[in-house]
């Protein structure tokens, strides 16, 4: 019921709070390449009975930019997104199209009250290259994320990084050949196990167009496909999984433009 006519995806639950993207903002400038307005973030209520309502735009997250998509701390007070680069003032010109060509980048927010604030963008972040997607594990030590920056294997690779107890970050890692291949590997969600990683993949066989895979990092195996239903001909992507009420999340363009899906 939160899908728009526009595209809507990226959703991930905390507690009973779903946040995702969306484009559904008429009000935010058109977006060049895709004629779609801006995305933005937002968030909804995961009700008791499985229905989500209300959903509303995180102002203190969004930019007149795109903005999206989250991951938030295991206690809820530190919130990870992506957003363009021009919230920095970083971008080249595409003087041909005559469109500003900015970056993802990633940035940390920290909660009080009700609202997201010390906005900071992270240390490893580029205009030479993009990083986006991010995802937490639960003990808040390491944090996986999509880029294209040197030493990938594709056009986007899925990397990793440490996250230390005083905030900072170490040297991001590459996942290697048995995530990565030279295609495009996107979205990644680490489980509360922090072993189990699902993620999107061009690159790997599969269905068709995008397919969502997952990989047991402790075991160092090759990535599965999650087959039908998750997996359409179509673009499958942005898995995200909550263990407490046994939901998943996917977003997928198989009916047309990308729409969220719940499947338990």
């Amino acid at each position: 019921d939160i899908n728009s006519e526009k595209s809507d995806f990226g959703a991930i639950l905390y507690d009973n709070t779903l946040y995702f993207s969306s484009a559904r903002n008429a009000s935010r400038k058109e977006y060049g390449w895709n004629k779609e307005p801006f995305l933005d973030i937002y968030s909804a209520e995961y009700n008791t009975d499985g229905t989500i309502t209300n959903p509303t735009a995180v102002e203190s997250l969004n930019s007149k930019y795109h903005d999206g998509s989250v991951t938030v701390s295991a206690d809820g007070n530190t919130l990870y997104f992506s957003s363009d680069s021009f919230r920095e003032s970083s971008f080249e010109k595409d003087k041909a199209n005559k469109q500003k060509l900015g970056r993802n980048n990633l940035y940390k927010a920290t909660k009080e009250g009700d609202s997201w604030t010390n906005i900071t963008a992270l240390p490893f972040n580029s205009a030479a290259y993009s990083t986006s997607n991010p995802s937490l594990s639960r003990d808040g030590k390491t944090l996986y994320f999509s880029s294209d920056m040197p030493g990938s294997i594709g056009g986007v690779d899925i990397w990793k990084v440490a996250v230390s107890n005083d905030g900072s970050f170490g040297k991001p890692e590459n996942l290697g050949k048995k995530v990565n291949t030279e295609g495009t590997e996107s979205f990644p969600f680490i489980s509360d196990d922090n072993n189990t990683l699902y993620f999107a993949s061009s690159g790997k066989p599969g269905l068709g167009g995008l397919d969502i895979f997952k990989a047991d990092l402790a075991k160092g195996t090759e990535a599965v496909n999650l087959g039908k239903p998750v997996n359409t001909e179509k673009d499958d992507f942005a898995f995200s999984f909550n263990k407490d009420k046994k939901i998943g999340f996917l977003s997928s363009n198989r009916n047309g433009n990308d729409d969220i899906f719940s499947a338990t």
